[in-house]
């Protein structure tokens, strides 16, 4: 093996082994300390008699496909610039590795819970007659 092989292969594999243990920027804790962006990708739609129908979020007009989600301020917009829909964060904490929100409006209460780690996040919207499960992915942009 020549020099220059051997010197391109420990090149390699240093490089492999740096993006292993030190992991981009956008791979930080979720926390809550910045704003984060997050996708709904599925929600399951359940009825008092336990219809359940799953959508994704461009097929239900009840909920946006982004949502921004800013604890300092305790808000979630929608995610379309001009802000749209807006709901207060009435509790937020960290707890377990995950970052655990609250809230409700309009008769219904909320739930959401982002996995620090890996920025999954499942929440449930709940009413006296119908829930909704959402299922998606935060990020801090």
């Amino acid at each position: 093996m020549t020099t220059r092989v051997r010197t391109l292969t420990a090149l390699a594999v240093g490089l492999v082994a740096l993006s292993i243990s030190a992991p981009p920027a956008a791979w930080a804790t979720i926390d809550g300390s910045k704003p984060l962006l997050c996708a709904v990708n599925t929600i399951m739609e359940c009825d008092d008699t336990g219809q359940c129908h799953r959508h994704t979020a461009s097929q239900h007009p009840d909920f946006p496909a982004f949502l921004r989600i800013n604890v300092d301020t305790k808000r979630i917009t929608d995610g379309t610039r001009s802000g749209g829909r807006t709901t207060e964060i009435r509790s937020a904490a960290r707890l377990d590795g995950r970052l655990i929100l609250q809230g409700g409006e309009n008769g219904r209460g909320w739930s959401a819970t982002i996995a620090e780690a890996s920025g999954k996040m499942s929440a449930g919207v709940v009413a006296d007659d119908f829930t909704f499960a959402l299922f998606g992915a935060c990020t801090n942009p």
